[in-house]
């Protein structure tokens, strides 16, 4: 038994964090479902705007680092089986259409913010962003990632890693290293 909760996967461990990524997603979704409720019940309280101001900074930075995590690096590793192609196809145009959610839905939260909130545009901008994103994060996680796990090479998660971190130092795209 620990008393500490184990750590999170680090950028040795690229595969676990790109998991451990969806799972704060998830959470993400989860929180922006809670939020419409909770306002009804409290008013655009401190916990409202705070839990607002939490999503809009992941959804404006850390997701698409994540986007760029995957297609930039993880994906191409694994186009060389054709079986695959379709879905990492499949899965890059998905990040086009969650980025079309996040910008309505962001639009939503920004209105928010500014105590101009729209019970239903928000939960108009919420359920579809949600629902893809559920979609989207099973697939990489039933799929994607355990075929991944069998695949990649010490080397090959060495280098996705590095690039990882390379990324979230620079704040920019860089392709393949």
């Amino acid at each position: 038994m620990s008393l500490l909760s184990p750590s999170a996967p680090d950028f040795n461990d690229p595969l676990g964090l790109l998991a451990a990524c969806h799972q704060r997603i998830l959470g993400f979704c989860d929180l922006l479902e809670r939020l419409g409720p909770w306002i009804d019940t409290n008013g655009l309280d401190k916990e409202a705007l705070d839990g607002a101001r939490s999503v809009m900074r992941y959804f404006s930075t850390a997701a698409q680092l994540h986007h760029d995590d995957e297609e930039l690096d993880l994906f191409p590793l694994l186009h060389d089986d054709a079986t695959m192609n379709a879905l990492l196809n499949r899965l890059q145009q998905e990040h086009r259409d969650l980025e079309r959610h996040w910008a309505r839905l962001a639009k939503q939260l920004d209105a928010l913010l500014r105590h101009d909130y729209d019970r239903a545009a928000y939960s108009a901008a919420i359920t579809p962003f949600c629902a893809a994103y559920r979609r989207h994060i099973r697939d990489e996680n039933d799929t994607i990632l355990p075929w991944a796990e069998e695949r990649l090479s010490e080397e090959q998660r060495m280098t996705l890693g590095q690039s990882m971190a390379a990324r979230r130092r620079s704040g920019t795209p860089i392709p393949g290293q």
